[in-house]
């Protein structure tokens, strides 16, 4: 990654450019100014930009350029009608992303998880100190997570060809089923999916409705079968497909899908129990150093 200030574009790390100046206030806009400049930075996108649609403005974009976290973003972040509607996230991305014709909605998962963590790192450090629970002895306690070591997830060519999965130019998955005839292809989803999907099970928990989050996941997913995109059909096939099927399907679909692998390294204090533990986006992210 490499900051980026204003048009003088400096490279290199924030504490470089500081070095550079006495003080702060020798980035602000212009002398006797008391507003600040605000640094930006490019990010990488774990997609590479190669799963986004012809006229997407990622499209076969590497990297993002958002802006360093400043007070404005602190404000939204803590509204508490935002954050009761669940909108505060997301508006915090809206605020930072400097091209704004790039709409969080239409982030695919991963690349949006990497840009909240990147503005963590760059509002508030890479050290993120929260309480989990120990998965052997159960025990809670203080832990902290380096979020710089995160690792980026993507798709391996070598993958693809062992399972016979071709990419197509509109960013989607051709998965043959093994010992079938079927063909499905398969989309990445977006924070628009995630947030409908979330709609959908909270829905049928206020009507009592029975769960369906597995069926529900794959009719997210697909796009077609055997090049037929009609919705009843596809319905249909994900109500009769064998649990053996969708399970195979579900967990190639998860090797296919660029992420920031959130797996941390974890010693329990009480136990010395050793192993790996997922990076728990609480409430307190973005306020755990404050």
């Amino acid at each position: 990654m490499s900051i980026r200030i204003n048009e003088d574009r400096l490279k290199g790390p924030i504490e470089e450019a500081i070095e550079e100046n006495e003080n702060l206030k020798d980035i602000s806009a212009a002398p006797g100014s008391l507003k600040f400049i605000t640094p930006t930075e490019l990010v990488d996108l774990p997609s590479k930009g190669l799963f986004y649609r012809e006229g997407h403005p990622l499209r076969n974009q590497e990297t993002v350029e958002i802006k360093h976290m400043t007070t404005k973003e602190e404000d939204i972040l803590t509204s508490v009608t935002l954050l009761r509607k669940g909108l505060a996230l997301d508006r915090m991305l809206e605020n930072i992303l400097v091209n704004r014709k790039i709409k969080v909605d239409d982030l695919l998962s991963g690349d949006k998880s990497a840009l909240i963590v990147a503005a963590r790192i760059h509002g508030y450090g890479a050290e993120y100190e929260t309480a989990v629970d120990c998965p052997h002895c159960q025990d809670n306690q203080t832990y902290s997570f380096e979020l710089n070591s995160l690792n980026t997830h993507f798709p391996g060519e070598e993958f693809m060809k062992e399972h016979k999965i071709e990419r197509t130019d509109a960013g989607t998955f051709l998965i043959p089923l093994p010992t079938t005839q079927y063909t499905i292809e398969t989309k990445l989803l977006t924070g628009h999916d995630e947030k409908k999907i979330s709609e959908t099970k909270e829905y049928k928990k206020k009507k009592n409705f029975p769960e369906t989050y597995a069926s529900d996941y794959l009719r997210f997913i697909i796009v077609s079968i055997n090049g037929i995109e009609n919705e009843a059909s596809i319905n249909e096939f994900i109500d009769s497909l064998p649990a053996i099927h969708a399970r195979h399907l579900r967990k190639l679909y998860d090797n296919l899908s660029p992420s920031l692998d959130m797996k941390h390294s974890f010693r329990c204090s009480s136990c010395d129990y050793e192993g790996v533990l997922e990076v728990p986006l609480t409430a307190n992210f973005f306020w755990s150093n404050t």
